[in-house]
């Protein structure tokens, strides 16, 4: 009896370490969208397990057009409204329905503003997205009946997906193995510092306008939802009205919006008696101050300041309508200086001058590499190696003018640390970034390579490479046409 029981326990130790090693496994394996994707969902959804229960007010669901949208920091810096953005990249109204109740297990929001684009046909799919969309979504879900539910549904729905490929992922991601990153071992870290609540910001600007207004009046026939995803509207409908949620149907501002899907929708709030804000209808798009050009990342996604804009409106409407706001909650408190971090961050690329960039340097998270080419010295200003002594860099680059064009010069500021150089040699330095995880080769004559990538825009003057240290990734790559008097900028 006794060898037995030992047995059975040496069978239970085994499983257990099989378990584990599965597990961790299985973690590995699954594909991270984190920072170096256009929408980090990954650590959106992990973050959303570390909110203190029922502590949030408002929920966002639905494509990327809502994860790029509507900013939870700005809502809560502006009105004291707590939110969470648990949008994502072409999200099926089958997985914002599930997502809802997966949230509805640890929140009790009073409202749900729900994206309506993906309601509307947009490919082959019966599910309306890809399977590899609805795999970023489910993926960081925790499992739960929720989770089991979602699974056997989408595979029910979908003959092409399995069931056994979301409970071994590695048959899913087998050939992943070979491709793994940085990012695959260092997940939880990278969770920790997120702190945007789902929020996905954009940096570009589309620079033109496809903005285009609807009639005042119906113009031919309204769109159809197929009656599937209308079922699951109906759905989402229902469990905001079970549980006391106000439902709050939304577009955002897209290059010419449909006039039938407006219509429909708006014929969908009124009879189902909940409410319905469209950015492209002309009054709402005029009061929330959007400016398409300098507001949108491309044709269908807003940038961060035209997040900011839409945000600002919606928050009002919240504030106002729905008596929600006011709050004081250290979970939104503690993450402020991060969202003023990603806006300096998305404001650097477009800052064109000189005295200025150099200024925006000065921080912690970025390692900063400059390498000179040409007559680089000629238009320097005094004021501008002023503000190049203020980051630590020493050497006097407005010396013997007749020497200049002969010369190479480059230095690496990173850490707390200043690596320069200049003289007649073609000088090249190569170090690390974050304790030998990333190498970098740097030449005096505006070559610089990190992790084997030529990174330099390579002109004349200085150019100069920002790699952001928690992100990994270079943030900016600009040269600043110092051979000139204007020194002008070019990316």
């Amino acid at each position: 009896m006794q060898k037995f029981r030992r047995f059975v326990g040496k069978v239970i130790v085994f499983l257990c370490i099989l378990c584990v090693c599965l597990r961790v496994t299985y973690q590995v394996i699954i594909p991270k969208l984190c920072y170096d994707e256009m929408l980090p969902t990954t650590l959106a959804y992990i973050d959303f397990y570390d909110m203190k229960k029922d502590t949030i007010d408002v929920l966002f669901l639905g494509s990327s057009l809502a994860a790029t949208a509507y900013v939870p920091q700005e809502l809560y810096d502006r009105y004291g409204i707590c939110s969470y953005n648990l949008a994502s990249e072409k999200q099926s109204p089958i997985v914002s329905y599930f997502w809802m109740k997966e949230a509805l297990r640890y929140q009790s929001p009073k409202v749900l503003v729900l994206d309506c684009y993906y309601f509307f046909q947009v490919n082959d799919s019966i599910l309306n997205t890809s399977e590899i969309s609805i795999r970023r979504a489910l993926d960081y879900m925790r499992w739960s009946s929720v989770k089991l539910e979602a699974i056997r549904t989408i595979c029910e729905l979908d003959p092409e997906q399995s069931i056994s490929s979301y409970f071994f992922p590695n048959i899913r991601y087998h050939e992943r193995w070979g491709e793994l990153s940085e990012n695959d071992f260092t997940l939880s870290g990278m969770a920790d510092g997120y702190g945007l609540k789902g929020y996905a910001p954009l940096q570009e600007k589309c620079g033109y306008d496809a903005y285009t207004s609807y009639e005042d009046e119906k113009v031919g026939e309204d769109a159809a939802m197929p009656g599937l995803l209308e079922a699951y509207m109906d759905k989402i409908c229902k469990l905001c009205e079970q549980e006391g949620i106000s439902l709050i149907l939304i577009n955002a501002p897209l290059a010419n919006a449909d006039e039938g899907r407006f219509y429909a929708l708006q014929d969908y709030a009124q009879k189902h008696e909940v409410v319905f804000y469209d950015f492209n209808e002309e009054g709402l798009y005029e009061v929330s101050g959007f400016d398409f050009p300098a507001d949108s990342y491309d044709c269908v996604h807003a940038n961060v300041w035209g997040a900011e804009k839409l945000t600002a409106c919606l928050g009002s409407i919240l504030n106002d309508q729905y008596a929600i706001g006011g709050k004081i909650d250290e979970q939104w408190e503690k993450t402020k200086d991060s969202y003023k971090n990603v806006r300096k961050d998305c404001e650097l690329i477009h800052i064109t001058d000189l005295d200025t960039y150099i200024e925006a340097l000065q921080d912690d998270r970025y390692s900063v590499f400059i390498s000179a080419q040409g007559n680089y010295a000629v238009g320097l200003r005094d004021a501008t190696v002023q503000k190049l002594r203020e980051t630590g860099l020493k050497v006097e680059l407005q010396g013997d003018m007749a020497k200049e064009d002969f010369y190479c010069y480059y230095a690496v500021i990173s850490e707390g640390q200043v690596e320069e150089y200049i003289g007649y040699e073609k000088k090249v330095c190569s170090g690390s970034l974050r304790n030998g995880l990333e190498t970098y080769d740097i030449s005096g004559s505006g070559s610089i390579v990190i992790g084997g990538k030529e990174c330099s825009v390579q002109r004349n003057g200085l150019n100069i490479v920002v790699y952001h240290n928690e992100k990994k990734k270079v943030l900016d790559s600009v040269c600043f046409d110092t051979s000139i008097e204007e020194n002008l900028a070019s990316r």
